[in-house]
């Protein structure tokens, strides 16, 4: 005998068909769920409301240092895996005084800005030099000048 032959397989055999109780009843509870969710969402939100009506800079204060939620084992095991994200990384223009957190690339940025704001005043040794050489050249150019103004007037008689 052949493979794959035998009694044919029927399609529409296996079909099952829900009767309208059995849907009007998953629907109602399907609303009743929704209903719960907004309840609980409209709490939520009455809640932050009222606190939010206090002082908003009380807010934005505990907003910076409230810590996330931990999830799973986070809170009872500590990691120290150097590749792991950062939660917030402090930006240079306020941590000036802070170099202990600073990361190696914040470091640099604020190295860089220092320079370029030394280079600006002139205090670094190169700006002084390059100072000292403009100098040279302004004198260099005024003899010229005045050897050429002498030379082209013509000698008097």
């Amino acid at each position: 005998m052949a493979r794959g032959r035998g009694k044919p397989k029927f399609k529409g055999h296996s079909r099952n068909f829900t009767n309208a109780d059995e849907l009007e009843a998953e629907r109602i509870k399907d609303e009743e769920r929704q209903r719960r969710r907004e309840q609980r969402r409209n709490d939520g939100k009455s809640d932050e409301e009222s606190e939010s009506s206090g002082d908003s800079e009380e807010d934005s204060s505990d907003d910076e240092t409230k810590e996330r939620k931990a999830k799973g084992v986070e809170n009872l095991i500590e990691i120290s895996n150097p590749n792991r994200n950062r939660r917030s990384q402090v930006k240079t223009e306020k941590a000036e005084g802070n170099r202990a957190q600073l990361t190696r690339r914040q470091r640099e940025e604020l190295a860089r800005q220092n320079h370029q704001k030394a280079q600006m005043e002139c205090r670094t040794e190169q700006a002084q030099a390059d100072l000292a050489r403009l100098a040279i050249i302004r004198k260099q150019r005024e003899e010229a000048a005045a050897k050429a103004a002498t030379s082209s007037a013509p000698p008097k008689k």
